[in-house]
């Protein structure tokens, strides 16, 4: 087998900054419109983007018998997670707050694949865990320190969490062969749906017509074209553990974005949970000697 070689600059550098931009323009995005419905529309758009594309590219359409695993698939990494996300956004949870706990993404689903999967666990990896429950609970402590109580929006973030490393472990199991153009249709689709569903139900409105719009064409032209060709790309030259390894650099990233345009100045409570995340995402991405790299879900944001 071909061995992995390091990452160049010119897909690191559009990785981190797609993922990172992520999270200040999706605060944006909640501020012009209701986050399910900002959620539901962005999928649908990416859905129908991804379609055109695999039907150009003569893409290979999930089978009958996949179908059903790869809308669960989707449901849970992109419904469940940019629900949650959005809906803590929503809420008042910041940005840099949000991009540290999804960051956390390889470590839980590190975790859940030991306990679910019974892979392999090492002690550099679960050092990585520790560190990563630490990072967060520094993080959110600072906050709950500074607001004076804890923001119920963060068990939305913490949803999020969860059901894009379920999604990743789901799709690990069942989708295995599954094109990612048309694959990444299917769930996306699926995920519309089941959040279209919960929009329903949500209060408000949209406020501003154009800085939703703005913030959709970024989402899904930058977060699901060009970062997944880019993330993929990044996954064939250097392997999927290097790649996830990226992510480490996303916190303190998107910290820097959310200044300038959100008007959020990070804490210093906040700067050692991102700076003990990024040691946690090292540890939790790396390889065992002994085996090849997890594979790790195609995130957009």
């Amino acid at each position: 087998m071909k061995s992995a070689s390091s990452i160049p600059l010119s897909l690191a550098v559009p990785i981190v900054f797609i993922w990172a931009s992520g999270f200040p323009t999706g605060a944006l995005g909640v501020a012009a419109a209701p986050p399910f419905l900002l959620t539901a529309v962005r999928l649908a758009l990416a859905a129908l983007v991804l379609a055109v594309i695999a039907l150009c590219s003569r893409a290979r359409w999930p089978s009958a018998k996949l179908v059903g695993h790869t809308a669960i698939g989707g449901i849970l990494t992109y419904g469940m997670q940019f629900a949650g996300c959005y809906g803590g956004l929503s809420a008042g949870v910041p940005a840099s707050v949000t991009a540290l706990v999804i960051a956390m993404n390889p470590v839980l689903t590190a975790a859940l694949a030991a306990s679910l999967l019974r892979e392999r666990l090492s002690r550099i990896r679960v050092v990585g865990l520790v560190l990563g429950v630490l990072a967060v609970v520094i993080t959110l402590g600072d906050q709950v320190r500074a607001e004076g109580t804890l923001n119920p929006g963060i068990f939305l973030t913490l949803l999020g969490l969860l059901g894009f490393s379920a999604g990743g472990l789901y799709q690990q199991r069942y989708c295995v062969g599954v094109d990612v153009r048309a694959g990444g249709a299917v769930q996306s689709a699926a995920a519309a749906l089941a959040v279209g569903v919960l929009a329903l139900f949500e209060h408000g409105h949209v406020t501003h017509w154009a800085q939703a719009t703005a913030v959709l064409l970024w989402l899904v032209l930058a977060g699901s074209v060009v970062g997944t060709a880019c993330y993929l790309r990044a996954v064939a030259v250097g392997g999927a553990s290097r790649t996830s390894a990226l992510f480490s650099a996303v916190p303190p990233v998107s910290a820097l974005l959310a200044w300038p345009l959100l008007g959020e100045i990070p804490s210093i409570g906040a700067l050692i949970g991102i700076a003990l995340g990024a040691v946690a995402c090292v540890l939790g991405t790396r390889s065992d000697p002994l085996r090849q790299a997890d594979r790790q879900p195609v995130a957009t944001s």
